[in-house]
Parts: C-alpha cells; sequence; structure tokens
C-alpha cells in the first residue's frame, strides 16, 4: 500500500507581519533615493499595490511618502541644477577612439528650473518671453565657458 504525502503548505505571513517599521524605512528611503514607488516596493520586498493599500489606511504613512517624495524631487532638482550650471562631460570619437571630451550644457533643463524658481524667488509670478531667456543663459553660460577656459 503506497502512502500518498499531502504537500505541506506554508503558512501565509498576516498583514501585519508582512508590513512593519522596517519594510516602511525600506520603502520611504528607497522613494527619497528613486523618486519610483515601483522600485521602493520591491527595495522593500512588498508589492506595488501592498504600499498603495498602506497609504490609504495610515494618515501618518501617507504623510512620510509625501516627504519622501518632495525630498526625492528636492534631490534630483538639485541635480539637474549641477547639470545646468556645470554641464556634463561627454567623451569625443574620432575613428573608433576617444580623442577628447566636450561638456555640454542643457539650456532646456536651465529653463525649466529657472521657470519653476522665478516665481518662488521673488514672491511673485514672472511671464517672461522664452527666447529673451534662452539669450539671456546662452550669454551667461559662454561667460561661464570663458571664465573656465582662463580668458577672463
Amino acid at each position: 500500500m503506497a502512502f500518498r504525502k499531502t504537500p505541506v503548505r506554508k503558512a501565509r505571513p498576516k498583514p501585519a507581519e508582512r508590513w512593519g517599521q522596517e519594510k516602511e524605512v525600506v520603502f520611504l528611503a528607497a522613494l527619497v533615493k528613486t523618486c519610483n514607488v515601483s522600485a521602493s516596493a520591491r527595495a522593500a520586498k512588498v508589492s506595488e499595490a501592498h504600499v498603495y493599500r498602506q497609504r490609504a489606511k495610515s494618515p501618518e504613512f501617507r504623510a512620510a511618502w509625501g516627504v519622501a517624495l518632495r525630498e526625492g524631487y528636492a534631490r534630483l532638482e538639485l541635480m539637474m541644477l549641477e547639470r545646468a550650471i556645470s554641464g556634463q562631460v561627454k567623451p569625443v570619437f574620432f575613428g573608433g577612439k576617444q580623442i577628447g571630451e566636450i561638456t555640454e550644457y542643457s539650456d532646456r533643463t536651465a529653463l525649466a528650473l529657472l521657470a519653476a524658481h522665478r516665481g518662488a524667488a521673488t514672491g511673485e509670478a514672472v511671464v517672461e518671453d522664452d527666447s529673451a531667456v534662452k539669450a539671456r543663459l546662452e550669454a551667461k553660460f559662454e561667460e561661464m565657458g570663458r571664465r573656465l577656459r582662463g580668458e577672463g
């Protein structure tokens, strides 16, 4: 007579065991770094749906989520501002070999950052022609380039 083995089912953790302070801290720290809910949920080893349910249930978590996103976006904005001011160094290739580097500046990023902060800095909203802003920025970048090259 053969014995049939019944598969042993692992007990599914209760929701309170799946989500706790440790997972919340991991999720929020990842959210600050990435501003990405999916990536942050993966870092905390929970589903995206689960973190959205937690946010709906808990006013404290919802508030912490908002703070984490604001900090993350502020971090991202600082990185973009640094790129707009300092440019991004990119290699230059010729004949399959790197022959130098060039620093590229993003007028589009600089314009977006200026537009986002002009009203906050002055306390009022300012509407300005894009071409005037672009011309002023190009002049500033040219001046910065001359100084960096040691041309005064």
